[in-house]
């Protein structure tokens, strides 16, 4: 086994140790598909634990030798990004079987939020829908001013939490990021896995080019053409997969 428990954690080394036990033990279910996510009580304090899909040969071989797991890009990434953007990373653990990488989790606090983006950009009705998205459009900003590119910024993956002020944005399943300068297309290209409808977006789009100062017509038709394509691929791969 291989993990890095963060220094302010080490009370949780019991946690690590047992991961697996603790993990299966847990009936606090956030989400089950190719990635199962579960969270956990210890200590008082609940924390929430991702437990990786063993991958492909192929890539077993490279996440032992050739590059970073998704679990430990996860931890490193959330520790670059920060507790003010996403939830505070505890721990990564790897497990190996003849040499190359199987079982992998990742440890966070638990952020206890109250809503994704993605009931906000479906439902019409939603409370406060029009504040809420302007907000989002500036912390989207100020990502991308700070030179940060989630590569998965999909509505699942956004959570918000009301404050007596305002509302608290933070990004979970943080293994896929850039973090560079960037150039307008990489910033439009970003919304482009929202998937939302066009007036969504231009509501979006809109409050964003304020911020940029830029045309808005401009970035909103740039951001359809982006919407598209990504829509156009997902079909296409779907497709071929038989779905």
């Amino acid at each position: 086994m291989n993990y890095q428990l963060h220094a302010s954690y080490l009370y949780l080394q019991p946690l690590v140790d047992n991961i697996e036990t603790h993990f299966q033990d847990a009936t606090h279910i956030l989400h089950i598909a190719r990635n199962d996510i579960r969270v956990v009580t210890f200590a008082g304090e609940a924390y929430v634990i991702k437990s990786f899909n063993i991958p492909n040969s192929i890539n077993r071989f490279a996440y032992r030798f050739l590059r970073d797991s998704k679990a430990k890009r996860s931890y490193n990434y959330s520790l670059t990004l920060g507790d003010d953007i996403c939830p505070a990373p505890v721990a990564y653990i790897e497990h190996f079987q003849h040499g190359l990488l199987a079982q992998s989790y990742y440890i966070s606090r638990y952020f206890d939020y109250d809503f994704t983006l993605r009931p906000l950009l479906d439902e019409v009705a939603f409370e406060n829908r029009q504040g809420i998205l302007q907000h989002f459009a500036a912390f989207t900003y100020q990502l991308h001013q700070n030179g940060i590119l989630h590569r998965d910024y999909s509505p699942g993956n956004i959570l918000i939490k009301k404050q007596e002020k305002g509302y608290q944005f933070k990004i979970i399943d943080v293994n896929r990021m850039h973090f560079k300068r960037l150039n307008l297309n990489d910033r439009l290209t970003n919304f482009a896995r929202l998937m939302t409808d066009d007036a969504t977006l231009k509501t979006i789009v809109y409050h964003y080019a304020q911020l940029i100062n830029k045309p808005a017509n401009e970035l909103f038709a740039l951001a359809i053409k982006y919407r598209d394509q990504f829509a156009s691929r997902r079909k296409l791969k779907n497709t071929l997969r038989g779905r």
